[in-house]
């Protein structure tokens, strides 16, 4: 296996754009979606967040300047441009999962968003994915599978 920061384009690892700090992961995501919620809007510019998900046991790295924000669960962003890479939720949310900006990897072989949520405070124009299972607000269950 070759150390972090050996390649830059690397698949299993998230890195902003300066690719400063390098988060590694091991194995395929557990689930990926997309949210539309003002928060997810606002932090990415973007006209909704999406997100994959991998289990707390699978991330194996965390290096580099990060900056933290606590409130609505964690956040880690980077401390020298501001790019968000990761979150841990809060209460029943995904317990034992870390949620990951999915732009920050490399590798075009993520699965593709199988939910979107709060898609009520959507932009009007977005399209989805096919298939992808579409909810106003959050899906009735925290347990709602997201792939």
């Amino acid at each position: 296996m070759q150390a972090v920061g050996a390649r830059y384009d690397r698949p299993d690892c998230a890195m902003c754009l300066w690719r400063v700090p390098k988060i590694e992961v091991e194995g395929e995501p557990i689930s990926s979606g997309l949210c539309s919620c003002d928060n997810c809007k606002r932090r990415t510019g973007a006209p909704f967040g999406w997100s994959v998900y991998f289990r707390d046991e699978q991330v194996k790295r965390v290096e580099g300047p990060l900056t933290v924000l606590e409130g609505m669960g964690k956040r880690w962003f980077c401390a020298t441009c501001g790019s968000t890479l990761y979150w841990k939720s809060f209460g029943a949310w995904r317990p034992g999962q870390t949620g990951f900006a999915g732009g920050c990897f490399a590798d075009p072989t993520l699965p593709s968003p199988t939910i979107a949520v709060r898609c009520a405070q959507g932009m009007p124009w977005t399209g989805y994915p096919a298939g992808c299972a579409l909810f106003d607000d959050m899906p009735p269950s925290a347990s709602t599978p997201l792939s």
